[in-house]
């Protein structure tokens, strides 16, 4: 009997440790995760697109390196090769914001991972309230930043997060930069987050039912998917399901008011260029009638 209950307090606190990762970082801190395959000069140029200063080498509790190794534990026949690559480069810089302030995303020299990818994943994960660099002193793909990232997330609150949460991350992350080879990266970060926000809903229904509401998201954001591509959506979906759906659901939320928002300025934007476009035109339509009826009167018809 004993044993028995040791066994599901084990198995509870398994589950937890699955649910979220919600833990507190002290405003300010800060961490630098280097891919550990740089050089000392590449360092250099890497802490200069983090606006950082050599000094902080010398910090060494805030320093941290990422290794290929541990990169390819999560990503190890889920992502060709030459996708991983043989090194480690791709490095990170975080900083601990004022409760509230969610997500920061930046890159420099990352080809397949947009800042948007980023923020979902995180937001998935748990990862908020924190300014985020990700960057390399060339251009490579950008996956050993999440290991960085989950790596200096657990140095500044001291707490693990749970494997299935990280490999839940890095599935988002692979299926959503799978979709923006083929449909662009913003439509494929757009219809993650559709989904994200309909876990509640789909956890009860069928597989068939949950790949109809993946293709009503798809046509309302003007995507064609394959039926492959339904698939590995409805797999990352059953994955999140095992997580707190509620959570991901409001952090999800959250984006897709971001996104609108600044769709709604870019809309206006554009509206106000068109305007100007328009008005442009007719004036110069105006001054090309003007110019006719001065300088090249028509002709008076023949009596």
């Amino acid at each position: 009997m004993k044993k028995r209950i040791i066994s599901m307090v084990l198995a509870l606190l398994f589950c937890l440790g699955a649910v979220s990762t919600a833990f507190a970082m002290e405003e300010g801190d800060w961490r630098v995760v280097f891919g550990a395959d740089l050089t000392a000069e590449e360092r250099g140029e890497v802490l200069k697109l983090f606006g950082l200063s050599d000094a902080i080498e010398q910090d060494q509790a805030r320093v941290l390196t990422v290794s290929i190794s541990e990169e390819r534990f999560y990503l190890n026949g889920k992502v060709p090769s030459d996708k991983i690559g043989q090194r480690s480069i791709s490095s990170i810089f975080i900083r601990a914001l004022t409760p509230g302030s969610g997500i920061k995303v930046s890159t420099h020299n990352i080809s397949y991972c947009t800042a948007e990818m980023y923020e979902s994943v995180l937001a998935t994960v748990g990862i908020t309230d924190a300014e985020i660099v990700v960057a390399a002193p060339r251009s490579v793909s950008g996956t050993a930043a999440l290991t960085g990232i989950y790596k200096a997330y657990e140095s500044m609150t001291g707490s693990l997060i749970s494997d299935y949460i990280k490999q839940a991350g890095f599935e988002e992350l692979l299926t959503t930069w799978d979709l923006a080879e083929v449909i662009g990266s913003d439509e494929a970060t757009e219809v993650i987050i559709e989904l994200k926000k309909i876990l509640d809903v789909t956890q009860t229904m069928g597989d068939d039912e949950v790949k109809e509401c993946i293709r009503t998201i798809a046509n309302d954001n003007d995507v064609l998917l394959t039926e492959e591509q339904v698939d590995q959506i409805l797999r990352l979906g059953r994955t999140l399901e095992g997580l707190d759906v509620e959570q991901i659901r409001q952090r999800a939320l959250g984006l897709a008011k971001a996104v609108t928002g600044w769709q709604k300025f870019t809309g206006g934007v554009k509206r106000v260029i068109e305007d100007i476009g328009n008005f442009l035109r007719e004036v110069a339509t105006f001054l090309s009638n003007v110019f006719v009826d001065v300088f090249m009167p028509k002709a008076k018809p023949a009596n």
